[in-house]
C-alpha cells in the first residue's frame, strides 16, 4: 500500500525572513528633490509611452517610498490605491501623499499582493504598477499571478523582475549574510562593495564616483539602492522569457520589455490585458493609447 504524499505546509508570510525595506524608503525620503521627482515621473512616461493617466484607474502594489505613487497621480490618475506589506513603507507613502494634498482620489493602505482576498475587494484597474516588489514576497509566481488578475481588460501591466543567472546561490548567500550581520556588520558589507565598485570603474576607465549618481535616471539614490539590494530579502529570480510566458499564459500580452543582461539587475516588463470592444456589448475600459484606441474606432465606422 502507497503511502499517501504529506501536503506542503501553509505559507506563513509573516514568518518569512525579511529585509525592513520600509525604514530604508523613510531614510530615502530626506533626499528627494525636485530634479529626483521630475526623473521619476519621466521614466514612467517613457515606459508608458504617455504623459498622462486621465481616466485611468492606478494600483502600485508594494508603493515602498511612495514616489512613483506620486507621480502617477501628478500625471492625472483619475483614482490611485497604493499598498505595501511593510508598514513603514505604507508611512512614507502617506509623506507623498500629503505632500499632494491629501487627495480623496488616493488611497494608501497596508495589505499584501498575496492576499487574494484583499485583492479582490479592490477591483481592477487600468494600470497595475509593480516596481522591484513581487521577487520579494517569498512566492514570486504567486505574486505575479495575483497581481495580473487586477488588470482590467484593456488595462496594462508594468512589473520589474530581478533576473536569473548563475551567480544567484552567490547572491542569495550574500543577502541572508546581510540579514543576519549586526549594524556594524551592514555598514562594513556596505562599505566593501562600495569599494568594489569604485575598483571595477577605475579598471573600466569610468569615473568611480559616477557610482553615486547609478539610479537617478529613474529619481532613486544609489545609497539607499545598495542597502535595499544587500538586504533584499526573500530574494527570488526569472528569465525573460519565463515571465513572458507565465504572463502570457495569465491573458497578458508582452507589448514592450527590456531584459537585464546578468545577474543582480531586473528585467522590465510592460504587458496588457485584451480589450472587450463596447460594439460586443461590454463598454472598453479607458485605455493608455487613446489616439491609437480612436484610429481603430474610427477604422471600424469607415467600413459599415
Amino acid at each position: 500500500m502507497t503511502a499517501s504524499p504529506i501536503p506542503p505546509a501553509p505559507f506563513e508570510e509573516h514568518k518569512v525572513d525579511r529585509f525592513g525595506f520600509g525604514q530604508n524608503w523613510l531614510d530615502y525620503q530626506t533626499s528627494i528633490d525636485e530634479a529626483r521627482l521630475l526623473a521619476a515621473r519621466t521614466d514612467i512616461e517613457r515606459w508608458l509611452g504617455t504623459t498622462s493617466l486621465a481616466g485611468l484607474r492606478v494600483l502600485d502594489i508594494g508603493s515602498g517610498s511612495g514616489l512613483h505613487s506620486y507621480c502617477m497621480h501628478a500625471m492625472g490618475a483619475r483614482e490611485l490605491v497604493s499598498f505595501d506589506y511593510d508598514g513603514h513603507s505604507v508611512q512614507a507613502t502617506k509623506g507623498f501623499h500629503h505632500k499632494a494634498g491629501a487627495p480623496a482620489s488616493w488611497t494608501v493602505t497596508q495589505g499584501s499582493v498575496l492576499d487574494a482576498a484583499f485583492l479582490a475587494s479592490l477591483g481592477t484597474f487600468d494600470l497595475v504598477y509593480s516596481w522591484g516588489v513581487l521577487h520579494h514576497t517569498g512566492q514570486m509566481w504567486q505574486a505575479i499571478t495575483n497581481a495580473a488578475g487586477s488588470v482590467a481588460p484593456g488595462g496594462t501591466f508594468f512589473i520589474s523582475i530581478y533576473a536569473k543567472g548563475p551567480e544567484y546561490p552567490e547572491h542569495l548567500a550574500l543577502k541572508q549574510q546581510y540579514h543576519r550581520a549586526s549594524l556594524s556588520g551592514k555598514r562594513r558589507m556596505e562599505f566593501d562593495w562600495i569599494t568594489e565598485r569604485y575598483a571595477l570603474r577605475a579598471k573600466n576607465g569610468e569615473s568611480p564616483e559616477a557610482w553615486w549618481s547609478e539610479g537617478k535616471e529613474r529619481g532613486m539614490d544609489a545609497y539607499c539602492d545598495l542597502v535595499d539590494w544587500l538586504g533584499g530579502l526573500p530574494y527570488e529570480v526569472a528569465t525573460l522569457p519565463e515571465l513572458v510566458q507565465v504572463l502570457r499564459a495569465l491573458g497578458i500580452e508582452t507589448r514592450r520589455s527590456r531584459e537585464c543582461p546578468g545577474d543582480g539587475g531586473c528585467h522590465i516588463v510592460v504587458g496588457s490585458r485584451p480589450a472587450v470592444h463596447s460594439d460586443r456589448g461590454v463598454p472598453a475600459g479607458p485605455s493608455l493609447q487613446p489616439a491609437a484606441a480612436a484610429r481603430r474606432i474610427a477604422l471600424r465606422r469607415s467600413r459599415r
